[in-house]
């Protein structure tokens, strides 16, 4: 009999730190998504630098071929495809670009930009500027400014 309680015993330890375990980690998961979340949707406010039209046609690291001509830009941390909205409060300009590359690893910038969104921010002549950048939401904000009609080009 007392081989009996000592099994229902140790079954409901086990149960019992199963069940902290879980509690825990979940507890975990939900807090890193909603740091995650929070930290996406603020702005980020650094120093903005572009890629000169020497980079045009290098592979980026989500595989698509830079062009100078194109609204994109290199963060981070932003997955891939995600729109971003630039602002200059220098000059009031703003773009939208997608990511569509990683970096930049210069001490200090928060985000590469294309050519073509550097000369739509004002910044070609100087080379950096101070920006502010936040998650461009197509659903509240509307949708985005029409790029320039380029054709894409084959390599």
């Amino acid at each position: 009999m007392k081989s009996e309680e000592m099994n229902v015993f140790h079954k409901s330890c086990f149960q019992i730190k199963h069940n902290t375990l879980f509690q825990r980690l979940m507890i975990l998961a939900l807090f890193f998504t909603h740091f995650l979340a929070f930290s996406f949707s603020q702005s980020q406010k650094g120093i903005a630098s572009y890629y000169g039209k020497r980079a045009t046609g290098r592979l980026t690291s989500s595989g698509e071929r830079l062009h100078h001509d194109s609204l994109t830009c290199a963060h981070r941390t932003h997955p891939f495809g995600t729109l971003l909205k630039v602002f200059n409060p220098h000059n009031g300009q703003q773009v939208v670009v997608k990511v569509n590359d990683r970096g930049p690893f210069g001490r200090g910038r928060i985000i590469d930009l294309s050519w073509s969104a550097a000369r739509q921010l004002g910044i070609l002549r100087r080379g950096i500027a101070n920006v502010e950048v936040t998650v461009y939401d197509p659903l509240t904000e509307g949708p985005p400014p029409p790029a320039d009609s380029i054709p894409p080009v084959q390599y």
